[in-house]
């Protein structure tokens, strides 16, 4: 019997021509341009697809349905994992949608998925960029971190403090598990990808200030800005 499969997605709107867009997710040559490191596609039914998109994270799988310009799907070798990627021209260009189906996502933390949806978003961010503007963003992403696990609160107030690696600038910072983070240097934080989009604004080896909710108790926190733990 099949395990039920959960399924999580992000779309985004890219205003350039279909075949533009259908090319730049399915060549290896136009993938490198704005997602990948390296891509080796063989883009068939059947076909496998290897894709390293830095920062030590790859990917692999087979082709299990293509739809010329529509949709096609690539499935995990062991057959869990599936992306399916669609498009669809609508009125300000094409909607491109990425979803994962997997039974593990079902038992996967909050924070893991908010992490894989971050990734997601910020890719198809720059798919957007560079196919409207010409410009590669991927220079900016993951440059900075303080050593913690966290997931967005509830209500949308803040991040909560899932992990603190230990020896890291959040440890020394005096950061716990549980600490619930409202804002960086001010600037309100409302959930798991408002704090990594704020906190790769600033400056490695910089100070911030957090604004910290522990135990309903708020106070402020000088916390150094690390270089992110695993290069491009």
């Amino acid at each position: 019997m099949k395990k039920s499969k959960d399924s999580i997605k992000r779309e985004i709107v890219v205003n350039a021509p279909l075949k533009q867009i259908w090319d730049a997710l399915t060549k290896p040559e136009h993938l490198n341009l704005w997602y990948t490191k390296n891509a080796e596609i063989e883009f068939r039914i059947g076909g496998r697809g290897y894709m390293n998109h830095g920062w030590g994270a790859t990917s692999e799988g087979v082709f299990t349905e293509i739809d010329p310009m529509k949709r096609f799907v690539l499935e995990s070798i062991d057959g869990d994992f599936t992306t399916i990627t669609t498009l669809e021209k609508v009125e300000n260009g094409i909607l491109v949608s990425i979803e994962y189906q997997a039974s593990v996502l079902g038992g996967m933390n909050q924070s893991t998925k908010e992490n894989m949806l971050f990734g997601t978003s910020q890719f198809l961010e720059n798919l957007k960029s560079v196919y409207e503007t010409g410009t590669d963003n991927r220079a900016k992403f993951w440059k900075s971190w303080i050593g913690i696990a966290h997931t967005s609160n509830d209500g949308g107030r803040g991040t909560r403090v899932l992990q603190v690696k230990e020896n890291s600038v959040a440890a020394a910072a005096g950061i716990k598990l549980e600490d619930i983070i409202l804002a960086i240097d001010g600037e309100e934080i409302g959930g798991y990808e408002s704090f990594e989009r704020t906190l790769n604004t600033k400056n490695v080896n910089c100070n911030v200030t957090l604004t910290i909710e522990r135990k309903n108790e708020k106070s402020q926190v000088n916390c150094l800005v690390d270089i992110y733990p695993v290069p491009y």
